[in-house]
């Protein structure tokens, strides 16, 4: 069964959540220096969309990965944001100094699967965003890159945004039962941590990290995973930030 890959945090700063295997996705528990990260892979290049999502949840600090969509959006996994009490959003790259959060002020689950959008409490302007597929149909062979704020192998907790390579196996579905898109890792895989983070494929993000296939990938480069296909909720994203 798939299992959400949601991170804690220990102690104060931007919590990370993993990718579930067969299963929803779960955050992790904040620890003092989250720091978790993606299986193998590299470090990415600077990326200042890609958001840290620290909250609240039932008595314990989570966090996962989020991309700013525009001044006041952010796109990230559903099971993100369930049920959360509160949420910081962080807009750095670094899990050790991840600077001074913003915090959120209304978060939105999609109807249509492990999709879902917050809004901030305040505006902050990038000189771009990241482009979103208007609709994806998943190629067996296709080739793509993840990247996020998870675990690295066996549980180790470097600092920074990781990013792999992967392929794409098919289709498959998300741990809201919403259509998603299978992949395995190439040269990196998702963990713990990296829910809520894209699936860019032709330079353009496709799905969000909702499970992985095994709940404790450990140090499997090509782990597989499934990520929520934003097809379906396209419109909704459209109609709900206008992005």
């Amino acid at each position: 069964m798939n299992k959400v890959f949601k991170s804690v945090l220990v102690g104060v700063g931007a919590a990370t959540m993993a990718l579930l295997g067969a299963g929803a996705a779960t955050a992790a528990p904040v620890s003092s220096a989250p720091t978790p990260k993606i299986i193998g892979g590299t470090q990415a290049p600077a990326t200042p969309w890609e958001v840290q999502l620290d909250f609240g949840l039932n008595g314990g600090e989570y966090g996962c990965t989020g991309e700013a969509i525009s001044a006041n959006w952010i796109l990230t996994a559903q099971h993100c944001v369930d049920g959360i009490s509160w949420m910081d959003v962080y807009y750095s790259n670094s899990t050790s100094n991840p600077g001074t959060p913003i915090a959120a002020d209304a978060v939105y689950g999609s109807p249509y699967g492990d999709v879902a959008l917050v809004h901030l409490s305040s505006s902050h302007t990038l000189s771009s965003y990241p482009a979103l597929a208007s609709s994806y149909t998943p190629t067996s062979g296709a080739t793509g890159t993840i990247m996020g704020y998870g675990l690295r192998a066996n549980g180790v907790q470097p600092t920074g945004l990781y990013q792999a390579n992967v392929q794409v196996l098919g289709s498959s579905t998300d741990a809201y039962g919403g259509a998603a898109v299978h992949i395995q890792g190439v040269n990196g895989a998702s963990n713990h941590g990296d829910s809520g983070g894209p699936l860019i494929v032709g330079g353009k993000i496709v799905g969000v990290c909702s499970t992985g296939d095994v709940a404790d990938p450990g140090s499997d480069t090509h782990a597989s995973s499934n990520y929520a296909n934003l097809t379906g909720s396209r419109s909704w994203i459209k109609s709900t930030s206008g992005v």
